[in-house]
């Protein structure tokens, strides 16, 4: 690697197609660039190491020259392709995690597109690191979380403090401490494995060295947040809860990191002596610029980019007219109210269209919930943890009244929800499943409703079945129900 200067180490030619590709990526998926930006700029929070690494992860592709041997190739536009359809399919179903994830692959695409399959494979270790700042590592939190606080609770035990735990609770005589997400540790264990990560990619050769190298630090981040929550524990049980750490320790955990981390580079010099010399390719490489290599980028980076560009004009399509809502002769007694959805309990965030419509047969109280999206975003969506048909909904299960299938479940002893799902012309139940119809409907862009009956009782609801009994014909009617 060439080290006689910052500005003759670094390649510019590959510089420039780099932020060319994010550059162009970014204006053809602004929304999920921008979720990205907020999740990288939370401070101390699990991905607020998002920029850094990026930013590393570009030094380390435009100094390493071991891989830039530009040998143009256009095998890699039918997979920047693919990673278009995947980004498009989890924008039908609103799953922004998928949408993110695709990012790094099209960028190796890309590289791969300048430099051929085999070079490309030296770009796999700060390319696949970017992984490191994307949603997908949160799977490890509940287990981080449980093991932190299983060392902890001994650790307690150990030193006689006086606590009762209860779950991820630490009760003691001053105060409750609880063990939650942010103390499972996830972005000190990320922010060291991206140390670990490219200290061995940039400084060692055998791969037993790198792999030690990276467990090291993996262990020390772990240790590291493990000593941050009892030191911060046994603070609030010493100050009575008073102490300002046991409110405010992001700082503090950064602070036992970076001791840590001094262990861990005394160690890598001890394994870099065992590694020998560090050979590289030593003086810069030839990267012509010449017509089949900016052929090879630019049809990649096209492939990527047509997909959601098509899905732009596609919405753009998508008609502006109100929509209207027909109810069937089944509910023909409903009257429209002119209250929110809100007001009875319902919440479905950014719908384009709602409507609430009230009635009373065989004494029951009857809310007819109505809820539409024309186009869908996220936060804007049907199919999102926030909405709901009825406030704290248990017991969920389905039945079939007249051969008309519904979700049902207690709100209250005194209110029953029955409910489902419109997409475009099909009725689903369950979340799975209208969202992969919504996927199968991408081209035709439906309208994707909910159609719920809320059913409150004069004291106490009876059984389902005798609901169902008493209310046949609406509830068979919910199928019923038109939107235009």
């Amino acid at each position: 690697m060439d080290t006689s200067g910052l500005v003759s180490s670094v390649s510019w030619k590959v510089l420039a197609v780099i932020v060319a590709a994010l550059v162009i990526t970014g204006l053809a998926v602004p929304d999920t660039y921008h979720t990205l930006h907020e999740l990288w700029t939370k401070n101390n929070e699990t991905y607020s190491h998002g920029y850094i690494l990026l930013g590393f992860a570009i030094y380390v592709l435009v100094t390493d020259f071991r891989w830039q041997q530009f040998s143009p190739s256009f095998a890699f536009v039918p997979l920047a392709f693919a990673a278009g359809l995947v980004w498009l399919a989890a924008e039908a179903v609103q799953i922004m995690l998928f949408q993110t994830l695709v990012l790094p692959g099209v960028l190796w695409c890309v590289l791969a597109a300048m430099v051929g399959f085999r070079n490309s494979l030296k770009t796999l270790v700060p390319v696949m690191a970017l992984y490191l700042a994307l949603p997908i590592m949160d799977i490890l939190v509940t287990p981080l979380q449980n093991l932190t606080t299983w060392v902890n609770t001994r650790m307690i035990l150990a030193t006689g403090i006086t606590a009762f735990i209860e779950n991820y609770d630490i009760h003691m005589p001053y105060g409750i401490m609880r063990i939650a997400h942010g103390c499972a540790g996830l972005n000190y264990l990320l922010a060291g494995m991206c140390l670990g990560v490219f200290y061995a990619y940039l400084n060692l050769q055998r791969v037993s060295l790198q792999l030690k190298a990276v467990a090291l630090i993996v262990v020390l981040s772990l240790v590291g947040n493990w000593i941050r929550v009892f030191l911060l524990i046994l603070i609030g049980y010493e100050s009575k809860m008073q102490s300002e750490l046991v409110h405010d320790h992001g700082f503090f955990g950064w602070i036992i990191f970076a001791v840590l981390a001094v262990f861990f580079f005394f160690y890598a010099k001890r394994l870099e002596a065992k590694d020998g010399e560090f050979t590289s390719v030593g003086s810069k490489p030839s990267l012509p610029l010449n017509g089949k290599m900016l052929a090879a980028v630019g049809l990649t980076l096209g492939a990527f980019v047509v997909v959601p560009l098509s899905w732009q004009v596609l919405r753009s399509g998508i008609s502006a007219d109100p929509i209207s809502v027909t109810l069937p002769q089944g509910l023909a007694k409903f009257k429209l109210t002119g209250r929110t959805i809100d007001s009875a309990g319902a919440v479905y965030q950014g719908s384009d269209e709602s409507q609430l419509y009230s009635a009373r047969q065989n004494g029951y109280r009857l809310n007819l919930i109505v809820a539409s999206y024309r186009s869908q975003k996220q936060g804007k969506e049907l199919i999102y943890y926030a909405n709901k048909p009825a406030v704290k909904l248990r017991q969920r299960t389905t039945i079939e009244v007249d051969n008309v299938p519904l979700n049902v479940a207690q709100s209250s002893s005194a209110q029953k929800v029955f409910w489902l799902y419109r997409v475009g012309q099909r009725t689903t139940l369950t979340d799975m499943d209208t969202k992969l119809a919504q996927l199968t409907g991408l081209l035709n862009t439906p309208v994707v409703s909910v159609f719920a009956l809320q059913v409150s009782c004069p004291r106490t609801c009876p059984a389902t079945a005798q609901i169902t009994k008493d209310l046949a014909s609406e509830l068979s009617a919910l199928e019923r129900i038109e939107v235009r």
